[in-house]
């Protein structure tokens, strides 16, 4: 080969090296625009991020605080309702004490108001109207 064949392919190498590095200027460049705007988007997504929690982070104080209320106020209840349950207990024992004492005569007591002759009763009640009858229409007319 000779020198201007030679210069030649030189110039061609030269010419396809600047052509790449044209080409590499132009990727390299267009991979800054992107990471770029890929930087941008993540700062907004953490600023909104921040913000966020800025807004809802109050909120969620509020909710603990009204959640930890209710479960004191829960926890009042429970005692108050076991309370209850112990004196429902001695009441109930109280009364089948009660109960038992006076089986007896609650018993008796039952027997003679079952014994009670109501048919001689209303007898005597109608006997006694009859009688009381004249003598109160007699008093009525002195007033």
């Amino acid at each position: 080969m000779s020198e201007t064949g030679t210069e030649q392919v030189k110039e061609e190498v030269l010419s396809k090296a600047a052509t790449q590095q044209d080409e590499l200027i132009k990727i390299a460049k267009k991979q800054l625009f992107f990471q770029r705007l890929s930087a941008i988007c993540i700062a907004i997504m953490m600023l909104s991020v921040v913000f966020a929690v800025m807004k809802i982070l109050p909120q969620i104080e509020t909710t603990l605080s009204h959640v930890n209320d209710v479960a004191v106020k829960a926890q009042d209840s429970l005692a108050q309702v076991d309370v209850m349950t112990d004196e429902l207990v001695k009441t109930t024992a109280n009364l089948n004490k009660l109960v038992d004492d006076n089986a007896e005569e609650l018993t008796n007591a039952v027997k003679s108001i079952s014994e009670i002759d109501f048919e001689g009763l209303n007898k005597a009640i109608t006997d006694l109207q009859g009688a009381v009858g004249p003598v109160s229409s007699f008093f009525g007319r002195f007033r």
